[in-house]
């Protein structure tokens, strides 16, 4: 999946629908129009097509079956994979760096690799998904992880790894708790999916970044927004949802190493299909045969200039443009995954408080924000906000499409690349010792009985 997460079938969709749509009309066209004699160029095309439709038609036959035959792969893998909902209640007594939640996320990067065979026999279409969660039903707020059933007993063991006293459970679907048809006139709905305003190679700012300049002790980056989420009231509803897949460098890292080849003023070599290698080669063919005829030295090498490589200098860049590099840098040495964020807000209309559920989240959301790196924002195409025409069912079209996403934890839509660390930083359970009531933990610590306590026989 590269950057962005889009397939080569999904990016290539619409060209192959509209080729589809085309043929079609134009066949129709031919039918009615060739008997009459009438419409030339239609009458053309109707006998081109006649003759060479076995040439025309595999084409886009072959690459909508195969788009179509792999998303429903995928989708049947996912299904069979039987998903659960664990529950992480985090120990009382946790004054511990996010750094170690980058352990976990490393942990469970188990990507493995499928051949062509597998995909499309839909045996192996697609890497595990998880979903990281925080939540606040009613102003309580928890922490959830959804994983294949088959992959409980690693995600539990990595959690216990970095925190030995938590609480896992697993529990029922949180979303099931609310009607399933929404908005309606009990409930509205607020939500948006999140992404990102550079390049996926930026990075956020990260955890590392949030020290007080006197004590140089660490402020929690998710503090507000727990605060945020112990403000809301009962019957209403904040959930806050992070969807990873794990990532294999090939699948990202190109496209980073060509941003930075970018920003230091590199000349980018554009790779070029097999149409275009062709084109080229005879170009340069008949080219050269030219050149042999009309001038005294033939010259079958290649016509274009050799380009000089660019002697690049750091101390030539701004200092911000070096800040990027070395945090571009930085952020490539860790695992990534495939990342989509999403927010949704669902409450009873007498108590909705949207200022709370807008203002508030995207306020705590911005503390992750570095004006010369990367900043996350709600996604314009996702928001449940309609303008200028047929607001009323566009928006109640969004609202519901945002929720049965959230539901079905569907992977789809806005996606970037997060590696462990910035994961770590969005998601990981808060420093204790800053006492949050509504924050469900483990309130006292569970020890083995003492080695000469005394027994009773009998």
């Amino acid at each position: 999946m590269p950057v962005g997460g889009k397939t080569p079938e999904k990016q290539y969709r619409n060209f192959i629908i509209f080729a589809v749509l085309l043929v079609l009309l134009l066949s129709l066209a031919g039918f009615f129009f060739v008997s009459s004699g009438d419409y030339v160029i239609v009458t053309n095309i109707w006998q081109l097509l006649k003759g060479a439709w076995w040439i025309i038609f595999p084409i886009p036959v072959w690459y909508t079956f195969r788009f179509l035959w792999t998303e429903y792969t995928e989708f049947d893998f996912a299904v069979k994979q039987q998903h659960i909902l664990l529950e992480v209640k985090p120990p009382a007594d946790t004054e511990k760096s996010p750094k170690i939640m980058e352990q976990l996320f490393a942990g469970i990067h188990d990507y493995s690799t499928s051949n062509k065979f597998e995909i499309y026999c839909g045996w192996r279409p697609m890497q595990n998904k998880y979903s990281f969660e925080i939540v606040s039903l009613g102003g309580k707020v928890h922490f959830f992880v959804r994983c294949p059933k088959a992959a409980r007993d690693n995600v539990e063991a990595q959690i216990y790894a970095q925190y030995p006293d938590a609480e896992i459970f697993e529990v029922d679907d949180y979303t099931k708790k609310i009607p399933k048809l929404l908005p309606n006139k009990d409930w509205d709905v607020w939500g948006s999916t999140l992404a990102l305003v550079d390049n996926d190679a930026v990075p956020i700012r990260t955890y590392r970044d949030f020290k007080e300049d006197i004590t140089g002790t660490m402020i929690d980056p998710l503090s507000s927004l727990i605060e945020v989420m112990s403000k809301v009231k009962p019957d209403q509803y904040m959930w806050f949802q992070i969807n990873i897949t794990p990532l294999k460098e090939s699948e990202w890292q190109p496209q980073s190493k060509a941003f930075v080849e970018k920003l230091i003023g590199k000349a980018e070599e554009k790779k070029m299909n097999i149409l275009e290698k062709g084109f080229k080669f005879f170009s340069q063919l008949l080219t050269n045969v030219f050149r042999g005829i009309f001038s005294p030295e033939l010259d079958l090498g290649p016509i274009e200039k050799s380009v000089e490589k660019i002697k690049f200098n750091i101390n030539e860049l701004t200092p911000g443009d070096q800040e990027r590099l070395k945090a571009i840098q930085q952020n490539m040495g860790k695992p990534a995954y495939a990342t989509s964020m999403r927010y949704v807000y669902v409450g009873k209309r007498e108590g909705f408080n949207k200022p709370l559920s807008v203002a508030g989240f995207w306020g705590a959301i911005k503390q992750f924000a570095d004006p010369n790196l990367n900043s996350l924002y709600p996604d314009p195409n996702t928001k449940t906000f309609a303008n200028y025409y047929f607001t009323e069912p566009r928006l109640r079209y969004r609202q519901r499409k945002i929720v049965q996403d959230y539901r079905d934890r569907a992977f789809q839509g806005t996606q970037f690349v997060f590696n462990i660390e910035e994961l770590a930083t969005v998601f990981h359970f808060p420093d204790m010792s800053v006492k949050t009531p509504a924050l469900g933990k483990v309130e006292s610590k569970k020890g083995d009985a003492p080695a000469n306590l005394p027994t009773i026989a009998g």
